[in-house]
């Protein structure tokens, strides 16, 4: 029950993340994916010297992405966490609206399946809103400016994954809040408290399974492919460099699961694109060159639309 609720962990300082399994730059998923990297390069013929790893390492989009985390950490510490619902909340309303109208079941489980069932339910549905969000954050006109800051580098690093606009972390989170709380809040009304969930290093096993170990490579220049009937279920780093590729920014919206980009229309394999990637936003990735520029571009954007309005 206490973890069942439990929805905004304490804010950990910026690089408590390396020893915390549910962040992206885990020392564990780090070390992986850097394993697959040396590997996947060796085994081109391309190896990686002290020229090539300064040129990456200490472009200008990985020193302000590295800036930017440290700064949208603050942001998010003094001005997203307290605006966002608790999941406790959310489940605490679903439950009392369920109650209303009907007599709690109270499902008699065993207690095993009642947390496979919990633990799945919520990768699939947190999974399936990510997808819905992160392609109206593509197709929304209001909200594309914001999601552009992520989209302008056009070097992708680890750390990309949180040059994130505080509008669009605040969206998120919401998202998260919502769909966590109502999961939890059904499954309390049909089986009572006895909620747990099956997690590896802290997180649901489902997502560390299928996403953690690779998960950094999503952002990097190292092209890892899953194959063409896997690609149909997994997201593979070569399908979220696609999506990072100005010429393909309308597909590959899924997060861990391709399945929805497949069912939905949106999905793109590596066999079907053509030439180099060509990372960023074009001409206009130049407006975005500093912490500033992406926290403050998006807002002048939406400001000349209401004018145009």
């Amino acid at each position: 029950m206490e973890r069942a609720l439990n929805t905004m962990p304490a804010m950990p300082m910026p690089f408590d993340g390396l020893f915390n399994g549910t962040e992206r730059i885990f020392w564990l998923y780090l070390l992986a994916s850097a394993a697959i990297a040396l590997v996947l390069m060796l085994a081109a013929g391309s190896w990686p010297t002290r020229a090539r790893l300064r040129a990456y390492w200490l472009s200008p989009d990985s020193r302000l992405d590295a800036l930017y985390f440290l700064v949208a950490w603050g942001l998010r510490t003094a001005l997203i966490v307290p605006l966002v619902l608790s999941v406790q909340s959310v489940a605490i309303w679903v439950m009392h609206g369920l109650n209303a109208f009907y007599d709690p079941p109270f499902l008699a489980w065993r207690y095993r399946s009642i947390v496979l069932a919990y633990t799945l339910a919520l990768f699939l549905l947190s999974d399936l809103s990510r997808y819905w969000l992160h392609r109206l954050m593509h197709r929304s006109r209001w909200l594309w400016p914001f999601h552009r800051v992520h989209h302008a580098a056009e070097v992708l690093t680890p750390l990309l994954v949180y040059r994130i606009h505080p509008l669009e972390s605040l969206l998120f989170a919401l998202r998260h809040a919502v769909v966590a709380g109502g999961v939890t809040g059904v499954f309390i009304f049909l089986f009572g408290a006895r909620l747990d969930l099956y997690t590896i290093f802290g997180e649901n096993l489902f997502i560390v399974a299928l996403f953690a170990f690779t998960a950094n490579l999503r952002h990097s220049h190292v092209r890892l492919s899953y194959g063409r009937w896997l690609e149909h279920i997994l997201v593979s780093p070569a399908q979220h460099q696609i999506h990072h590729d100005r010429r393909y920014l309308q597909s590959n919206f899924g997060s861990c699961l391709a399945l929805w980009d497949w069912m939905f229309g949106t999905l793109r394999l590596p066999a079907q694109t053509q030439g180099a990637p060509d990372f960023g936003i074009g001409p206009r990735g130049v407006r975005y060159s500093s912490v500033a520029a992406l926290l403050m571009e998006p807002l002048r954007d939406i400001k000349q639309m209401l004018r145009r309005v």
